[in-house]
């Protein structure tokens, strides 16, 4: 993983421990747990050895929170009315919205991890920003 993407996901890490913290007093006791989930996966991206086993595990759960937002979401979609955005519960619509996205790009990193040569590829690849992969074909197809 390039340094940008590992900024990148501390960034979603840290951005998830926001609303985890904001939503602690909550009257609802667990409300703040997806979000700590969600935390606590942007911050597994960071290890670079993580077992291909472990990493689909991950996969599955990164999955399930995603739907879990997206979920959360349009569930309270009914619920809002106009110009929702400028009231109070815009919170945990927007929230709920930006968990669903950001745990895309945490899948898209344990799913890469899933394949057997997306790190080697990768890290040929930042030799220079023009060469191609060594193991790439020449010329045309």
């Amino acid at each position: 993983m390039t340094r940008s993407m590992h900024l990148f996901h501390g960034l979603i890490g840290i951005a998830f421990v926001a609303p985890a913290l904001v939503h602690v007093p909550h009257p609802s006791p667990y409300i703040w747990v997806p979000y700590a989930a969600g935390a606590l996966l942007a911050f597994i991206t960071l290890f670079r050895g993580l077992h291909i086993f472990l990493a689909r595990f991950l996969a599955v759960a990164t999955t399930g929170l995603l739907f879990f937002f997206f979920a959360g979401f349009f569930m309270e979609v009914p619920e809002l009315k106009a110009g929702w955005y400028q009231r109070q519960e815009a919170w945990a619509a927007i929230s709920m919205l930006f968990g669903a996205f950001a745990m895309l790009t945490i899948l898209s990193d344990f799913s890469c991890r899933c394949k057997a040569d997306c790190g080697d590829r990768r890290e040929r690849a930042q030799d220079s920003f023009f060469s191609a992969p060594a193991d790439a074909p020449h010329g045309n197809p």
